[in-house]
Protein backbone atom coordinates (compact mmCIF):
# COMPACT_ATOMS: atom_id res chain seq x y z
CA UNK A 1 0.00 0.00 0.00
CA UNK A 2 3.16 2.52 0.83
CA UNK A 3 4.33 1.57 -3.08
CA UNK A 4 0.95 2.57 -4.11
CA UNK A 5 0.95 5.62 -2.18
CA UNK A 6 4.58 6.90 -3.67
CA UNK A 7 3.55 6.12 -7.05
CA UNK A 8 0.16 7.61 -7.45
CA UNK A 9 2.02 11.23 -7.32
CA UNK A 10 4.38 10.50 -10.16
CA UNK A 11 1.69 9.58 -12.29
CA UNK A 12 -0.55 12.88 -11.19
CA UNK A 13 2.50 14.64 -12.01
CA UNK A 14 2.59 13.03 -15.33
CA UNK A 15 -1.32 13.86 -16.20
CA UNK A 16 -0.50 17.74 -15.05
CA UNK A 17 2.22 18.09 -17.52
CA UNK A 18 -0.16 16.27 -20.19
CA UNK A 19 -2.26 19.46 -19.30
CA UNK A 20 0.10 21.92 -19.35
CA UNK A 21 1.32 20.77 -22.65
CA UNK A 22 -1.90 20.94 -23.84
CA UNK A 23 -2.84 24.18 -22.70
CA UNK A 24 0.49 25.48 -23.97
CA UNK A 25 -0.12 24.29 -27.36
CA UNK A 26 -4.09 25.36 -27.50
CA UNK A 27 -3.23 28.95 -26.35
CA UNK A 28 0.03 29.18 -29.34
CA UNK A 29 -2.93 28.01 -31.93
CA UNK A 30 -5.49 30.63 -30.95
CA UNK A 31 -2.98 33.52 -30.82
CA UNK A 32 -1.37 32.30 -34.39
CA UNK A 33 -5.12 32.20 -35.49
CA UNK A 34 -6.44 35.38 -34.22
CA UNK A 35 -3.20 36.82 -35.80
CA UNK A 36 -3.95 35.46 -39.54
CA UNK A 37 -7.51 35.94 -39.03
CA UNK A 38 -8.10 38.67 -37.10
CA UNK A 39 -11.12 36.92 -34.65
CA UNK A 40 -10.69 35.51 -31.63
CA UNK A 41 -10.62 31.51 -31.19
CA UNK A 42 -12.99 30.50 -27.89
CA UNK A 43 -11.46 29.09 -25.39
CA UNK A 44 -11.89 24.96 -24.24
CA UNK A 45 -13.83 26.29 -21.39
CA UNK A 46 -15.93 28.26 -23.61
CA UNK A 47 -17.12 24.66 -25.49
CA UNK A 48 -19.39 23.70 -22.08
CA UNK A 49 -22.29 22.87 -23.43
CA UNK A 50 -24.22 25.20 -21.10
CA UNK A 51 -22.16 28.09 -22.35
CA UNK A 52 -22.96 26.87 -25.83
CA UNK A 53 -26.16 26.85 -25.72
CA UNK A 54 -26.50 30.40 -24.07
CA UNK A 55 -24.38 31.55 -26.56
CA UNK A 56 -26.36 30.19 -29.90
CA UNK A 57 -30.01 32.01 -28.43
CA UNK A 58 -27.74 35.20 -27.55
CA UNK A 59 -26.39 35.19 -31.49
CA UNK A 60 -29.46 33.76 -33.16
CA UNK A 61 -31.71 35.93 -31.80
CA UNK A 62 -30.82 38.70 -34.35
CA UNK A 63 -30.24 38.92 -37.90
CA UNK A 64 -27.23 36.75 -38.78
CA UNK A 65 -24.11 39.02 -39.66
CA UNK A 66 -20.55 37.61 -40.73
CA UNK A 67 -18.79 38.52 -37.77
CA UNK A 68 -21.62 36.70 -35.73
CA UNK A 69 -22.49 33.41 -38.07
CA UNK A 70 -18.17 32.84 -37.36
CA UNK A 71 -18.52 33.17 -33.68
CA UNK A 72 -21.61 30.65 -34.03
CA UNK A 73 -19.41 28.14 -35.96
CA UNK A 74 -16.63 28.56 -33.71
CA UNK A 75 -18.33 27.83 -30.78
CA UNK A 76 -20.44 25.06 -31.91
CA UNK A 77 -19.11 23.10 -35.21
CA UNK A 78 -18.01 19.92 -33.16
CA UNK A 79 -15.39 19.77 -36.00
CA UNK A 80 -13.23 22.60 -33.87
CA UNK A 81 -13.65 20.67 -30.72
CA UNK A 82 -12.07 17.65 -32.19
CA UNK A 83 -9.37 19.51 -33.48
CA UNK A 84 -8.89 20.47 -29.66
CA UNK A 85 -8.74 17.26 -29.32
CA UNK A 86 -6.09 16.69 -31.41
CA UNK A 87 -3.81 19.27 -29.34
CA UNK A 88 -4.40 16.96 -26.22
CA UNK A 89 -3.31 13.65 -27.79
CA UNK A 90 -0.35 15.74 -29.03
CA UNK A 91 0.71 16.74 -25.64
CA UNK A 92 0.07 13.52 -24.08
CA UNK A 93 2.75 11.75 -26.98
CA UNK A 94 5.13 14.43 -25.90
CA UNK A 95 5.25 13.51 -22.28
CA UNK A 96 5.15 9.53 -23.24
CA UNK A 97 8.11 10.43 -25.12
CA UNK A 98 9.91 11.56 -21.88
CA UNK A 99 9.09 8.60 -19.95
CA UNK A 100 11.65 6.62 -19.22
CA UNK A 101 10.58 2.92 -19.81
CA UNK A 102 9.51 1.37 -16.39
CA UNK A 103 12.31 -1.13 -14.60
CA UNK A 104 11.49 -4.92 -14.19
CA UNK A 105 11.32 -6.95 -11.14
CA UNK A 106 11.66 -10.75 -11.75
CA UNK A 107 11.75 -13.72 -9.12
CA UNK A 108 12.49 -17.17 -9.54
CA UNK A 109 11.73 -20.10 -6.78
CA UNK A 110 12.97 -23.48 -7.26
CA UNK A 111 11.31 -26.06 -4.61
CA UNK A 112 13.88 -29.14 -3.75
CA UNK A 113 12.23 -32.43 -3.47
CA UNK A 114 13.96 -32.81 -0.33
CA UNK A 115 13.23 -29.96 1.04
CA UNK A 116 14.13 -26.19 0.75
CA UNK A 117 13.55 -23.08 -1.78
CA UNK A 118 16.29 -21.46 -3.74
CA UNK A 119 15.40 -17.36 -4.43
CA UNK A 120 16.35 -15.44 -7.03
CA UNK A 121 15.23 -12.07 -7.32
CA UNK A 122 15.98 -9.09 -9.93
CA UNK A 123 15.63 -5.69 -10.61
CA UNK A 124 16.54 -3.97 -14.01
CA UNK A 125 16.17 -0.85 -15.71
CA UNK A 126 17.01 -0.23 -19.09
CA UNK A 127 19.85 2.26 -18.98
CA UNK A 128 20.33 2.51 -22.90
CA UNK A 129 17.02 4.72 -23.01
CA UNK A 130 18.44 7.23 -20.91
CA UNK A 131 20.44 8.16 -24.58
CA UNK A 132 17.10 8.09 -26.60
CA UNK A 133 15.10 10.19 -24.39
CA UNK A 134 16.26 13.79 -25.58
CA UNK A 135 15.77 12.54 -29.23
CA UNK A 136 12.11 11.20 -28.64
CA UNK A 137 11.28 14.47 -26.98
CA UNK A 138 12.91 16.94 -29.52
CA UNK A 139 10.87 14.52 -32.29
CA UNK A 140 7.53 14.56 -30.06
CA UNK A 141 7.87 18.32 -29.83
CA UNK A 142 7.67 18.79 -33.83
CA UNK A 143 5.10 16.57 -33.92
CA UNK A 144 3.37 18.88 -31.32
CA UNK A 145 4.19 22.29 -33.18
CA UNK A 146 2.87 20.18 -36.84
CA UNK A 147 -0.62 19.48 -34.87
CA UNK A 148 -0.49 23.13 -34.14
CA UNK A 149 -0.39 24.13 -37.03
CA UNK A 150 -2.90 21.40 -38.59
CA UNK A 151 -5.06 22.93 -35.58
CA UNK A 152 -4.77 26.27 -36.81
CA UNK A 153 -5.26 25.37 -40.04
CA UNK A 154 -8.36 23.98 -39.79
CA UNK A 155 -10.08 26.76 -37.72
CA UNK A 156 -8.76 29.13 -40.65
CA UNK A 157 -10.81 27.24 -43.47
CA UNK A 158 -13.56 27.01 -41.01
CA UNK A 159 -13.58 31.08 -41.11
CA UNK A 160 -12.93 31.42 -44.63
CA UNK A 161 -15.36 28.63 -45.68
CA UNK A 162 -18.18 30.63 -43.49
CA UNK A 163 -17.50 34.06 -45.44
CA UNK A 164 -18.33 31.79 -48.63
CA UNK A 165 -21.58 30.99 -47.68
CA UNK A 166 -22.57 34.45 -46.86
CA UNK A 167 -21.36 35.37 -50.35
CA UNK A 168 -23.49 32.53 -52.01
CA UNK A 169 -26.90 32.89 -49.66
CA UNK A 170 -26.51 36.75 -50.42
CA UNK A 171 -26.28 36.54 -53.81
CA UNK A 172 -28.94 33.83 -54.11
CA UNK A 173 -30.99 36.41 -52.05
CA UNK A 174 -30.46 38.87 -54.55
CA UNK A 175 -31.14 37.08 -57.22
CA UNK A 176 -34.65 36.12 -55.48
CA UNK A 177 -35.60 39.81 -55.46
CA UNK A 178 -34.92 40.19 -58.77
CA UNK A 179 -36.86 37.72 -60.30
CA UNK A 180 -39.53 38.96 -58.10
CA UNK A 181 -39.49 42.08 -59.71
CA UNK A 182 -39.17 40.48 -63.02
CA UNK A 183 -42.36 38.78 -62.08
CA UNK A 184 -44.30 41.96 -61.39
CA UNK A 185 -43.77 43.45 -64.56
CA UNK A 186 -44.40 40.42 -66.47
CA UNK A 187 -47.65 39.90 -64.71
CA UNK A 188 -48.45 43.56 -64.95
CA UNK A 189 -47.75 43.54 -69.00
CA UNK A 190 -49.98 39.79 -69.26
CA UNK A 191 -52.58 42.10 -68.21
CA UNK A 192 -52.42 44.95 -70.16
CA UNK A 193 -52.22 42.18 -72.48
CA UNK A 194 -55.48 40.85 -71.74
CA UNK A 195 -57.55 44.42 -71.68
CA UNK A 196 -55.83 45.42 -74.84
CA UNK A 197 -57.20 41.72 -76.22
CA UNK A 198 -60.73 41.97 -74.77
CA UNK A 199 -60.81 45.36 -76.53
CA UNK A 200 -59.98 43.60 -79.54
CA UNK A 201 -56.42 45.60 -80.42
CA UNK A 202 -54.65 42.74 -80.18
CA UNK A 203 -54.82 38.91 -82.02
CA UNK A 204 -55.13 36.00 -79.53
CA UNK A 205 -50.93 35.29 -80.55
CA UNK A 206 -49.94 38.25 -78.47
CA UNK A 207 -52.10 37.29 -75.76
CA UNK A 208 -50.39 34.24 -75.64
CA UNK A 209 -46.79 35.43 -75.69
CA UNK A 210 -47.51 37.75 -72.72
CA UNK A 211 -48.96 34.96 -70.89
CA UNK A 212 -46.03 32.28 -71.67
CA UNK A 213 -43.63 35.33 -70.87
CA UNK A 214 -45.17 35.47 -67.37
CA UNK A 215 -45.36 31.47 -66.89
CA UNK A 216 -41.68 31.72 -67.97
CA UNK A 217 -40.56 34.43 -65.37
CA UNK A 218 -42.39 32.24 -62.51
CA UNK A 219 -40.63 29.30 -63.16
CA UNK A 220 -36.92 31.43 -62.92
CA UNK A 221 -38.59 32.91 -59.44
CA UNK A 222 -39.39 28.95 -57.84
CA UNK A 223 -35.50 27.98 -59.16
CA UNK A 224 -34.00 31.15 -57.91
CA UNK A 225 -35.94 30.87 -54.53
CA UNK A 226 -34.83 26.85 -54.39
CA UNK A 227 -30.85 27.53 -54.83
CA UNK A 228 -31.74 30.35 -52.08
CA UNK A 229 -33.00 27.57 -50.12
CA UNK A 230 -30.19 25.05 -50.84
CA UNK A 231 -28.11 28.01 -50.22
CA UNK A 232 -28.28 27.79 -46.45
CA UNK A 233 -27.95 24.17 -45.64
CA UNK A 234 -23.66 24.66 -45.98
CA UNK A 235 -23.99 26.94 -43.78
CA UNK A 236 -26.32 25.42 -41.58
CA UNK A 237 -23.75 22.38 -41.74
CA UNK A 238 -20.20 25.03 -40.70
CA UNK A 239 -22.81 26.37 -38.15
CA UNK A 240 -23.28 23.12 -36.70
CA UNK A 241 -26.84 24.18 -36.58
CA UNK A 242 -30.60 21.95 -36.55
CA UNK A 243 -33.95 21.83 -35.02
CA UNK A 244 -35.27 25.52 -34.32
CA UNK A 245 -32.03 27.20 -35.02
CA UNK A 246 -31.96 27.46 -38.52
CA UNK A 247 -34.61 29.68 -38.96
CA UNK A 248 -31.80 32.52 -38.65
CA UNK A 249 -31.94 35.75 -41.70
CA UNK A 250 -29.14 37.23 -43.69
CA UNK A 251 -29.99 40.70 -44.85
CA UNK A 252 -27.43 43.07 -47.01
CA UNK A 253 -26.10 42.80 -50.91
CA UNK A 254 -22.93 41.81 -52.41
CA UNK A 255 -21.02 45.58 -52.16
CA UNK A 256 -19.54 45.91 -55.85
CA UNK A 257 -16.02 46.39 -55.84
CA UNK A 258 -14.77 42.65 -54.75
CA UNK A 259 -11.18 43.70 -55.45
CA UNK A 260 -11.24 47.39 -53.07
CA UNK A 261 -8.36 47.34 -50.30
CA UNK A 262 -6.75 44.43 -51.12
CA UNK A 263 -2.86 43.91 -51.47
CA UNK A 264 -2.00 41.80 -54.86
CA UNK A 265 2.11 42.94 -54.63
CA UNK A 266 4.04 39.84 -54.10
CA UNK A 267 1.51 37.39 -53.44
CA UNK A 268 3.67 34.44 -54.27
CA UNK A 269 6.41 35.25 -51.30
CA UNK A 270 3.46 36.44 -49.05
CA UNK A 271 1.45 33.15 -49.56
CA UNK A 272 4.51 31.34 -49.13
CA UNK A 273 5.87 32.70 -45.85
CA UNK A 274 1.81 32.36 -44.25
CA UNK A 275 1.65 28.86 -45.32
CA UNK A 276 0.22 26.49 -42.52
CA UNK A 277 0.61 23.66 -45.01
CA UNK A 278 4.34 24.54 -44.82
CA UNK A 279 4.84 24.88 -41.44
CA UNK A 280 3.24 21.80 -40.57
CA UNK A 281 5.34 20.25 -42.89
CA UNK A 282 8.21 21.94 -42.32
CA UNK A 283 7.79 20.48 -38.16
CA UNK A 284 7.47 16.57 -39.31
CA UNK A 285 10.42 16.82 -41.44
CA UNK A 286 12.35 18.34 -38.18
CA UNK A 287 10.78 14.96 -36.62
CA UNK A 288 11.37 12.82 -38.95
CA UNK A 289 15.13 13.62 -39.02
CA UNK A 290 15.01 13.27 -35.25
CA UNK A 291 13.57 9.91 -35.85
CA UNK A 292 15.88 9.01 -38.19
CA UNK A 293 18.66 9.96 -36.32
CA UNK A 294 17.47 8.09 -33.37
CA UNK A 295 16.83 4.70 -35.56
CA UNK A 296 20.64 5.21 -36.65
CA UNK A 297 21.94 5.33 -33.26
CA UNK A 298 19.71 2.71 -32.41
CA UNK A 299 21.74 0.26 -34.80
CA UNK A 300 24.75 1.40 -32.92
CA UNK A 301 23.70 0.57 -29.07
CA UNK A 302 21.30 -1.82 -28.90
CA UNK A 303 19.39 -1.93 -25.74
CA UNK A 304 19.84 -2.94 -22.48
CA UNK A 305 19.07 -2.99 -18.62
CA UNK A 306 20.99 -2.73 -15.78
CA UNK A 307 20.21 -3.39 -12.19
CA UNK A 308 20.60 -5.58 -9.09
CA UNK A 309 19.89 -9.32 -8.40
CA UNK A 310 19.63 -11.39 -5.20
CA UNK A 311 19.68 -15.29 -4.53
CA UNK A 312 19.39 -17.21 -1.74
CA UNK A 313 19.81 -21.18 -1.63
CA UNK A 314 18.58 -23.33 0.73
CA UNK A 315 19.89 -23.12 4.11
CA UNK A 316 22.17 -20.12 2.66
CA UNK A 317 21.87 -16.56 3.38
CA UNK A 318 21.13 -14.18 0.78
CA UNK A 319 23.49 -13.08 -1.96
CA UNK A 320 23.60 -10.05 -3.82
CA UNK A 321 25.50 -8.17 -6.60
CA UNK A 322 24.83 -6.11 -9.82
CA UNK A 323 23.02 -7.50 -13.04
CA UNK A 324 23.56 -6.20 -16.43
CA UNK A 325 21.70 -7.37 -19.69
CA UNK A 326 22.90 -6.29 -22.88
CA UNK A 327 21.07 -6.91 -26.44
CA UNK A 328 23.53 -8.25 -29.12
CA UNK A 329 23.21 -6.87 -32.40
CA UNK A 330 23.83 -9.85 -34.42
CA UNK A 331 21.09 -11.00 -36.85
CA UNK A 332 19.19 -7.01 -36.61
CA UNK A 333 21.43 -3.87 -36.44
CA UNK A 334 18.38 -1.87 -37.57
CA UNK A 335 19.55 -1.27 -41.09
CA UNK A 336 15.34 -1.92 -42.25
CA UNK A 337 14.47 0.78 -39.51
CA UNK A 338 17.12 2.85 -40.61
CA UNK A 339 15.94 2.97 -44.35
CA UNK A 340 12.53 3.13 -43.86
CA UNK A 341 13.13 6.34 -41.60
CA UNK A 342 15.51 8.10 -44.30
CA UNK A 343 13.00 7.17 -46.72
CA UNK A 344 10.20 8.82 -44.95
CA UNK A 345 11.99 11.81 -44.55
CA UNK A 346 13.08 11.97 -48.11
CA UNK A 347 9.21 11.73 -48.55
CA UNK A 348 8.42 14.45 -46.95
CA UNK A 349 11.25 16.56 -48.05
CA UNK A 350 9.69 15.93 -51.51
CA UNK A 351 6.33 16.83 -50.58
CA UNK A 352 7.16 20.27 -48.86
CA UNK A 353 8.35 21.07 -51.81
CA UNK A 354 5.43 20.04 -54.05
CA UNK A 355 3.77 22.32 -51.55
CA UNK A 356 5.59 25.37 -52.07
CA UNK A 357 4.79 24.68 -55.97
CA UNK A 358 0.78 24.24 -55.22
CA UNK A 359 1.07 27.43 -53.13
CA UNK A 360 2.64 29.37 -55.46
CA UNK A 361 0.43 28.18 -57.94
CA UNK A 362 -2.67 29.19 -56.01
CA UNK A 363 -1.11 32.41 -55.65
CA UNK A 364 -0.76 33.35 -59.22
CA UNK A 365 -4.18 31.65 -60.16
CA UNK A 366 -6.36 33.45 -57.11
CA UNK A 367 -4.56 36.89 -57.94
CA UNK A 368 -5.54 36.47 -61.87
CA UNK A 369 -9.01 35.42 -61.58
CA UNK A 370 -9.61 37.92 -58.75
CA UNK A 371 -8.22 40.68 -61.27
CA UNK A 372 -10.46 39.27 -64.19
CA UNK A 373 -13.82 39.10 -62.54
CA UNK A 374 -13.29 42.31 -61.03
CA UNK A 375 -12.59 43.51 -64.64
CA UNK A 376 -15.49 41.52 -65.60
CA UNK A 377 -18.05 42.17 -63.21
CA UNK A 378 -17.47 46.12 -63.77
CA UNK A 379 -17.69 45.67 -67.39
CA UNK A 380 -21.12 44.32 -66.93
CA UNK A 381 -22.40 47.16 -64.36
CA UNK A 382 -20.81 50.41 -66.34
CA UNK A 383 -21.09 48.81 -70.14
CA UNK A 384 -23.57 45.88 -70.64
CA UNK A 385 -26.44 46.21 -68.47
CA UNK A 386 -26.96 49.82 -69.20
CA UNK A 387 -26.74 49.25 -72.88
CA UNK A 388 -29.23 46.23 -72.10
CA UNK A 389 -31.98 48.52 -70.36
CA UNK A 390 -31.56 51.69 -72.55
CA UNK A 391 -32.71 48.86 -75.30
CA UNK A 392 -35.01 47.57 -73.73
CA UNK A 393 -36.18 51.11 -73.11
CA UNK A 394 -35.85 51.79 -76.95
CA UNK A 395 -37.63 48.43 -78.25
CA UNK A 396 -40.62 49.34 -75.91
CA UNK A 397 -40.93 52.72 -77.39
CA UNK A 398 -40.87 51.13 -80.76
CA UNK A 399 -43.63 48.60 -79.58
CA UNK A 400 -45.83 51.33 -78.21
CA UNK A 401 -45.55 52.79 -81.64
CA UNK A 402 -46.43 49.85 -83.19
CA UNK A 403 -42.89 49.58 -85.18
CA UNK A 404 -42.01 46.32 -83.71
CA UNK A 405 -44.18 42.82 -82.36
CA UNK A 406 -44.49 41.86 -78.78
CA UNK A 407 -42.28 39.01 -79.41
CA UNK A 408 -39.14 41.29 -79.92
CA UNK A 409 -40.12 42.78 -76.84
CA UNK A 410 -40.13 39.96 -74.60
CA UNK A 411 -36.42 38.94 -76.12
CA UNK A 412 -35.15 42.01 -75.18
CA UNK A 413 -36.89 41.63 -71.42
CA UNK A 414 -34.95 38.12 -71.65
CA UNK A 415 -31.90 39.83 -72.56
CA UNK A 416 -31.79 42.67 -70.39
CA UNK A 417 -32.34 40.13 -67.31
CA UNK A 418 -29.79 37.88 -68.51
CA UNK A 419 -27.50 40.79 -68.32
CA UNK A 420 -28.30 41.48 -64.78
CA UNK A 421 -28.20 37.55 -64.04
CA UNK A 422 -25.14 37.52 -65.60
CA UNK A 423 -23.76 40.65 -63.24
CA UNK A 424 -24.69 39.28 -60.14
CA UNK A 425 -23.03 35.83 -60.74
CA UNK A 426 -19.85 37.48 -61.68
CA UNK A 427 -19.77 39.70 -58.28
CA UNK A 428 -20.62 36.70 -56.62
CA UNK A 429 -17.76 34.79 -57.81
CA UNK A 430 -15.22 38.00 -57.69
CA UNK A 431 -16.13 38.13 -54.23
CA UNK A 432 -15.73 34.19 -53.98
CA UNK A 433 -12.31 34.85 -55.30
CA UNK A 434 -11.04 37.81 -53.02
CA UNK A 435 -12.31 35.73 -49.65
CA UNK A 436 -10.13 32.85 -51.45
CA UNK A 437 -6.91 34.67 -51.93
CA UNK A 438 -7.48 36.17 -48.49
CA UNK A 439 -7.90 32.52 -47.28
CA UNK A 440 -4.41 31.89 -48.94
CA UNK A 441 -2.75 34.73 -47.49
CA UNK A 442 -4.04 33.70 -44.07
CA UNK A 443 -2.36 30.36 -44.36
CA UNK A 444 -4.66 27.54 -45.92
CA UNK A 445 -4.75 26.61 -49.48
CA UNK A 446 -8.75 27.22 -50.14
CA UNK A 447 -10.60 24.42 -52.45
CA UNK A 448 -11.12 25.77 -55.53
CA UNK A 449 -7.45 27.05 -55.75
CA UNK A 450 -6.98 24.27 -58.31
CA UNK A 451 -10.14 24.72 -60.54
CA UNK A 452 -9.71 26.69 -63.75
CA UNK A 453 -11.54 28.37 -65.74
CA UNK A 454 -12.86 27.14 -69.15
CA UNK A 455 -14.77 29.29 -71.87
CA UNK A 456 -18.87 29.47 -71.63
CA UNK A 457 -18.49 28.55 -68.03
CA UNK A 458 -20.06 32.25 -67.47
CA UNK A 459 -23.27 31.19 -69.34
CA UNK A 460 -23.56 28.23 -66.46
CA UNK A 461 -22.73 30.68 -63.70
CA UNK A 462 -25.57 32.71 -64.57
CA UNK A 463 -27.71 30.31 -64.05
CA UNK A 464 -30.23 31.04 -61.06
CA UNK A 465 -30.12 27.39 -59.21
CA UNK A 466 -26.57 27.35 -59.72
CA UNK A 467 -25.38 26.07 -55.88
CA UNK A 468 -22.07 27.62 -56.37
CA UNK A 469 -20.10 24.60 -55.01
Amino acid sequence: MRRLVRVLPLLLGACASVEEHRDAALQSARDDFAARSGVEAPSREDHGEARVAAALDALLAGELDESTAIRVALLNNRDVRAAYGRLGIGAADLVQAGLLHNPVFGVEALFFLDGGTEVDLGLAQPFVDLFWRPLRQRAAEHELAAVGAAVTHDLVHLVYSVRREFVRIRAAQQLVAMQRRAVDAATASHELMRELYAAGNVTAQLLSAERIGEARARLELAAAERAAREAREPLNRLLGLWGPHVAWRIGGELPEDGAAAIDLERIEGRSVAASLDLIESRARIDAGAQRAGLASWKGWLPDGSLGVSGMREAGDEWAVGPALELELPIFDRGQAKVAAAEAALRMQLDRHVQIAVEVRAAARLLRDRLEMLTQRARFLRVELVPAQQQLLHETLQNYNAMQIGVFQVLAQKQQQLAAVREHLATLRDCWLARIDLEELLAGSIPPDASSTYWPGAGAAAAEPDRGGH
